[in-house]
């Protein structure tokens, strides 16, 4: 007897457990962000690279290198990782391990450019963030706001200007004294 009813206990716990977590997405694993370190170089960035293009050109098309090393100041490395986290395993998107992009220069001008891997052909897109506080930044509150702004009613802009009445005659231009005077009364017509 007192081991059915213990049975049945264990039973009733094991259930209401069950039922109470069964609506969670991840049960025994912790919520994790996307580590995204370095910047992507795209393959047709790194094709507008050319031997004999300055520092300055190569910071234009590539942006300010992730590494430069203060012993070796004629080496840019342009370091790329992602560490997909929750939301970026649910949405499919792989992790890259490591990829690195070399741009050696000499004399200060591009000698030649590196790559360890394949470099993408397009920049892959992230998904959105979940948490509200950072999508603050994220487009479609850009664009809720933009429509806020839209629906600002005219008491609270500024009155236009009425447009001035045509006149019915255009003025005419003054005349002179020896037209707007009367002839003497004696002369008859």
């Amino acid at each position: 007897m007192q081991r059915t009813l213990m049975t049945a206990v264990m039973l009733t716990a094991v259930a209401t457990t069950t039922l109470a977590t069964s609506g969670c997405k991840n049960l025994f694993r912790a919520y994790r962000i996307d580590i995204v370190q370095g910047q992507t170089v795209t393959q047709e960035q790194a094709e507008q690279i050319k031997v004999g293009m300055t520092p300055a050109q190569v910071r234009y098309v590539l942006g300010t290198p992730l590494v430069t090393d203060t012993l070796n100041p004629n080496r840019w490395d342009y370091a790329y990782k992602f560490i997909p986290g929750t939301y970026a395993i649910e949405g499919k998107i792989e992790a890259v391990p490591h990829r690195r992009f070399s741009v050696i220069f000499a004399s200060g001008v591009v000698l030649r450019t590196e790559s360890d891997s394949a470099l993408p052909t397009k920049v892959a897109s992230l998904p959105g963030s979940k948490d509200s506080a950072v999508r603050a930044n994220d487009t479609t509150v850009r664009e809720q706001a933009s429509q806020e702004q839209s629906k600002i009613t005219p008491a609270e802009v500024a009155p236009k200007p009425a447009p001035a009445e045509t006149p019915a005659a255009a003025p005419q231009p003054a005349a002179s004294k020896a037209e707007t005077a009367t002839p003497p009364s004696n002369i008859q017509p």
